[in-house]
Formats: structure tokens, C-alpha cells, sequence
């Protein structure tokens, strides 16, 4: 398994977490594992995704199912809730992945992501010729390194030429639940929106994809992983109760529970399968 992870243009930061380039080499049979693991499925490769706020992932000379879908090109995921899995059907398996910032997808390609909460499309099924652009930058562009600057220029050609006004709330209303430790109301966060409740509920399941409640469970979930993480980078040793008091769970048990609901694994499993992980931290198990 190789993995890059490439930062996006510092002006697109606001909007996109990072591309990851990620190839899984060799055939169906040289990398079926043991049975119980879950990364494979009948032999064949499978990288679970963990939540996210919305996702486009970039496929070459390969053809992968997700969720059901078949696609051998670009794929955009809405925000999701779960681990799901992406299963190369030819046993190898090389793309990019795009992760977006909570509203980055909104901002940049004008998305409603209520409608495409928890939903795969293709670039093909979208017909949109700006997805199909993006497809053909990464069919037809071999090496990563050339490809970066390339997105770059794609999506610094759709930034909003001003900070969208609902944009620039949801970045307070992010602030407010990281000051907050997630323990932090719907009504608490549309007053920092200076919205409504129920303007502020419709503004953002259209701007981030998911509601205000889920959203706060899926941001401390990440925020969680990137502690231990950075624990890990240093060399230290992990401690969860630390790491569940530190992003407001009220104690291990709660943050256990939160990670087989959101992750499928508990904590120890997870530290356990992705430490040491790459750089990334919250799409793939490596």
C-alpha cells in the first residue's frame, strides 16, 4: 500500500482538507489476507471510508464498487455517517481522494448536499462538465505531482469571488463546537449563526449535508482521531481516557460507543489497526 498525502493550495484550505494518492499494488490473489480481516472482502481489496463531510474520489484503469455503485472514473460521495468500503473488483487499485472541508463542496462546485447526503454519483451520471473535467485531469495525468497543481488551478477557478455570508457562519459555528468540546445545542449553534433555528437547521443540512446533531458527533469523532494521531506521531503512549475527556465524551464507555457507531471498531481496535497510520487520519485504514 503507498500513500501521498498532497495539501491543497493554501487558499483552498478553507475548503479542502488534502488530496490523498493512494495505490494498492499486486494481484486478487497476492493480496488476499486472513479472513477475518475486514479490509478484504473475498479476496479482493477493500478500504473502508470513514465519515466524512463529502468526498471525491479519483479512479485509474480500475473499476471499484461503492456502495453498490460501479465506477472505473470520478466518484463523489456526499456527507456520510458511516464507515463505508471500496472494493477494487480487479484486486488493485490506484486514485486520489479529495476530502472536503464541512461546506467545501457546497462553496466550490455549488452542491446541495442535502440531496446528496449518504449517496454515491459518478461523474458520468452527474453530466456536470465540470466533474467531467476533473475526470479527464486525472485519467489522463500519470504522476501525482502533476496532478495537484492541476486541481488546484480546477477548483481556485470556482472559488466564490467573496466569502459566501452562510459559509462564513458555519466557520464560527465550528469554532463554537471545537471551544465547546461538541457538548453544544442546535439552539446554541443558529445563535452563533445569528440565524433562526429552523433557518439555521435548512442552511446547513444544505451547506454541510447532515444535520446540526450529527455533524457534532462526526466532528469530535475526527477530532478525536487526529489527537491520537499526533499522540502517536510523537512517540507517546495513547490514552483514551485522556483522549475521551479531552473532546468532551463523558468517559470511555460513551467514546467507545460513538467510535463502533461512526467507525465499526472500538477505540483499542482502532489504535490497534491505524497506528502507526500516514499522514492521513481520517479516510483510510492503511
Amino acid at each position: 500500500m503507498y500513500f501521498q498525502i498532497i495539501p491543497p493550495a493554501e487558499v483552498l484550505s478553507p475548503y479542502i482538507t488534502r488530496y490523498v494518492f493512494v495505490r494498492a499494488e499486486g494481484s486478487t490473489d497476492t493480496m488476499a489476507p486472513p479472513t477475518d480481516d475486514p479490509r478484504f472482502v473475498n479476496g479482493k481489496h477493500v478500504q473502508p471510508l470513514l465519515p466524512n463531510y463529502g468526498s471525491l474520489i479519483f479512479m485509474r484503469n480500475v473499476e471499484v464498487e461503492i456502495c453498490g455503485t460501479h465506477t472505473d472514473g470520478l466518484t463523489l460521495l456526499g456527507a456520510n455517517q458511516k464507515t463505508i468500503g471500496l472494493t477494487t473488483l480487479s484486486g488493485w487499485f490506484e486514485g486520489m481522494l479529495l476530502d472536503f472541508e464541512p461546506g467545501g463542496m457546497h462553496a466550490l462546485l455549488g452542491i446541495d448536499l442535502q440531496q446528496l447526503s449518504g449517496q454515491v454519483l459518478t461523474a458520468k451520471d452527474s453530466g456536470d462538465e465540470g466533474l467531467l473535467q476533473l475526470d479527464s485531469i486525472f485519467k489522463f495525468t500519470p504522476q501525482a505531482e502533476q496532478m495537484t497543481p492541476l486541481l488546484d488551478a480546477f477548483f481556485i477557478g470556482h472559488l466564490p469571488h467573496r466569502m459566501d455570508i452562510h459559509y462564513a457562519r458555519l466557520r464560527k459555528v465550528i469554532a463554537a463546537c471545537d471551544a465547546a468540546k461538541g457538548n453544544i445545542s442546535a439552539a446554541e449553534m443558529a445563535s452563533v449563526a445569528c440565524l433562526g433555528e429552523r433557518q439555521f437547521l435548512r442552511v446547513f443540512r444544505n451547506y454541510v449535508g447532515i444535520p446540526p446533531k450529527q455533524f457534532v458527533r462526526l466532528h469530535r469523532f475526527h477530532s478525536a482521531i487526529q489527537t491520537m494521531q499526533r499522540t502517536a506521531a510523537g512517540g507517546k503512549t495513547i490514552n483514551l481516557m485522556s483522549v475521551a475527556l479531552e473532546h468532551g465524551y463523558y468517559d470511555l464507555s460513551h467514546m467507545a460507543m460513538e467510535f463502533q457507531l461512526l467507525g465499526c471498531v472500538s477505540p483499542s481496535h482502532f489504535r490497534m489497526l491505524g497506528i502507526p497510520l500516514t499522514a492521513d487520519f481520517s479516510v483510510f485504514f492503511a
